[in-house]
């Protein structure tokens, strides 16, 4: 399965992201040889990050997990095409509370709240639609328990 994390950060988040990138990196590699089925076969994390004054929350609110089975689009800047194939989305947001503790806080416990968002997020495999037959989320949650837990 390839596994990565999308990063969406302000100014003062960046400064996290080597730390996400690094997370990112060791999840990819530990799912790299694993199978869960046919039905899913790529999986990202969108983590978002970012201040937003009021008026412009509507910008960064929390999306819904996606699912696509097949699909091509066109990235808008390139004019590439991009197949999007057996792939689910999800996404976790450092919320409004949280923002401030997270981009002031040591690496540990930015880290540890980093692990909780992705364990919370597991909850979304629960929601995969009907035509997701073919996928081990039970396995694949474990085994997320597992690396987050024992491996960072």
């Amino acid at each position: 399965m390839k596994f990565s994390i999308s990063l969406t950060t302000d100014n003062r988040s960046q400064d996290k992201s080597g730390l996400i990138i690094d997370l990112s990196n060791k999840l990819a590699i530990f799912f790299e040889e694993r199978t869960y089925g046919e039905d899913i076969q790529n999986y990202i994390i969108g983590f978002t990050c970012v201040f937003t004054p009021e008026g412009f929350r509507n910008l960064f609110k929390k999306k819904k997990p996606t699912y696509v089975s097949d699909k091509t689009s066109i990235n808008r800047f390139t004019g590439e095409k991009i197949r999007l194939f057996k792939l689910f989305i999800d996404n976790i947001t450092i919320e409004e509370g949280e923002y401030e503790d997270f981009v002031s806080g040591n690496d540990y416990d930015c880290l540890e709240l980093l692990k909780t968002k992705i364990l919370e997020s597991l909850s979304n495999l629960d929601k995969l639609p009907k035509s997701v037959i073919d996928f081990d989320k039970e396995g694949f949650k474990m085994d997320m328990k597992t690396f987050l837990y024992e491996s960072t």
